[in-house]
């Protein structure tokens, strides 16, 4: 039989550790807890002696998909619903996952409820796999009682989140894809057409854009590796502006004014803001709290930032509508909205409101932006192909003009 290392607490509230030999892991821990031990991590020690070099390492650049953990809160308040106990759901989510990380995950989870931990807890304890609003949501859902509902509202924040996600990146699938095609044409004309026109038209007098032509040419491949150096030199610099707190701030701040792609940027994190606020309060969670979840969720870290401050206002008593005031980055909309939410006591409804309003408007504005873009990134790089055209046919010319 296999043995396992386990971890667990004691009647004294101690920490306690050791190995224990049984058919498999469900059973090493009954055999425990029927030891008067409360199981806090097992695993087989076979395993663990080359998980380091194989299983572990594979966890840890593994990951759980968003449609897996929708899919999996939809099962989850389906069973919960049908009256199945908190363990025997985690157990049959377990034996049904295929995604190989979450059912590791979902196995300590199982354990740790074993144990006596609530839930919340235990899904907090794997932040990457279940972010900190779910387990917040979750949390006030076992408090009041309603966590079959909860587990449903988190599979529809979740989806929703995904979907505002994805709409975004589609948007710019076309412009990069043009964009990186454009590079590339660049570059064959640059290393294969230019030069073989260069040796045939080389020591004669050309007009001026051909002459710029090969002039460029020649300094792009003369210079390629100390400008392939400088272009890695300046996106790593970039990079290291994002990672750095300050400069990201700062980022973060002045981005939204960028022209066309700022206002997507700017409704896409009012968007994220209002559903997260509404699914929270929904939940039963309280203000405080829920926007404290929230800035914790938000990826632009000036709103983060900012949100942080409205909820210092909140906890000093003021109302939220109050901290709204004189703020730049959300729209009158979301302030007129939060102070209807306010007077009528429905502030969970008003904030899908507005996030619903917002939607349509980040729709429209990346259609827009689309519609704009597409246009300018086909005449760019027409003119960038016809000039280089334009050139050599002119070059051409002024030899067999020198010819006759």
């Amino acid at each position: 039989m296999p043995k396992y290392f386990y971890k667990a607490i004691d009647d004294n509230a101690e920490q306690v550790r050791g190995t224990v030999t049984a058919a498999d892991a469900n059973a090493a821990a009954e055999r425990l807890r029927s030891q008067g031990l409360m199981v806090t991590e097992i695993e087989e020690t076979d395993s663990a002696a080359h998980l380091g070099a194989v299983g572990t390492l594979a966890g840890m650049f593994g990951m759980v998909r968003t449609k897996d953990i929708v899919l999996f809160f939809r099962m989850f308040s389906a069973l919960i619903a049908s009256n199945v106990t908190i363990s025997e759901a985690i157990d049959i989510l377990y034996e049904q996952a295929e995604n190989r990380k979450l059912k590791r995950v979902l196995d300590r989870i199982r354990l740790k409820i074993e144990g006596g931990e609530p839930l919340s807890a235990a899904m907090a304890d794997h932040p990457r796999v279940f972010p900190q609003v779910v387990a917040s949501m979750i949390q006030a859902g076992e408090l009041g009682g309603i966590l079959d509902v909860v587990l449903e509202r988190i599979s529809d924040y979740l989806e929703s989140k995904a979907a505002l996600k994805a709409r975004l990146i589609i948007s710019m699938i076309y412009p990069s894809v043009v964009v990186v095609v454009a590079t590339v044409v660049v570059i064959f004309l640059v290393t294969f057409v230019i030069p073989k026109f260069a040796t045939l038209m080389g020591g004669r007098r050309l007009p001026a854009n051909t002459q710029f032509l090969l002039d460029a040419s020649a300094f792009l491949t003369h210079n390629a590796r100390s400008i392939l150096v400088g272009i890695v030199a300046l996106v790593g610099g970039i990079a290291a502006l994002f990672a750095a707190p300050a400069s990201r701030l700062i980022i973060d701040r002045y981005k939204i004014r960028v022209p066309v792609i700022g206002p997507i940027i700017r409704y896409g994190v009012i968007v994220q803001f209002a559903k997260t606020l509404a699914s929270l309060l929904e939940s039963g969670i309280t203000l405080v709290d829920a926007l404290r979840a929230t800035g914790e969720t938000m990826t632009n870290a000036a709103v983060r930032l900012q949100v942080g401050r409205m909820n210092d206002l909140v906890i000093a008593g003021e109302p939220l509508s109050m901290a709204f005031e004189g703020d730049r980055f959300f729209t009158p909309i979301v302030r007129a909205m939060v102070k209807i939410g306010e007077h009528s006591g429905l502030m969970d409804q008003a904030m899908v409101t507005v996030g619903e309003l917002h939607e349509k408007i980040l729709q429209d504005k990346i259609a827009r932006m689309s519609a704009m873009i597409e246009p300018v990134l086909v005449v760019v790089l027409g003119g960038i192909v016809g000039y280089v055209a334009w050139g050599l046919v002119a070059g051409m010319l002024a030899m067999y003009s020198a010819v006759s």
